[in-house]
């Protein structure tokens, strides 16, 4: 593998065709006219000053305030009550883990007749 194998791909089109790239560049170029900068700065300097930022495209109408602060509300309402759920279901599992869940009832263990010796020798070893 040489080093160009993982090169960033090219923004501008090979020299293959140059009438498309100067098309392009054509077409995208900045203004040249010293009056188109002056007149951009004049309006967002005049926009600044009147204050339109108010009512531009990211600022949220006044109707939709109170509806954006109920939904929050209800979300933060869920959210709590699922948190609350799952911490709910933790306690149990640690619970039923140290304590173990219950089998049914009390099971009882039942032996054969056992001799005297074979009750000594079973007392004996731990059986």
């Amino acid at each position: 593998m040489t080093n160009n194998d993982f090169s960033a791909p090219r923004l501008v089109p090979d020299d293959g065709d140059a009438e498309l790239t100067s098309a392009l560049r054509a077409l995208y170029a900045a203004p040249e006219s010293p009056s188109y900068w002056g007149a951009l700065e004049r309006r967002i300097m005049d926009r600044i000053v009147r204050g339109d930022s108010l009512d531009s495209w990211w600022s949220v109408p006044t109707q939709w305030v109170r509806v954006g602060l109920i939904a929050a509300g209800f979300a933060l309402i869920v959210a709590g009550s699922l948190f609350l759920r799952s911490r709910a279901e933790q306690r149990q599992m640690a619970y039923d883990a140290v304590l173990g869940t219950p089998a049914g009832g009390p099971t009882i263990a039942i032996r054969d007749a056992q001799t005297e010796r074979q009750a000594t020798l079973n007392y004996i070893n731990g059986r």
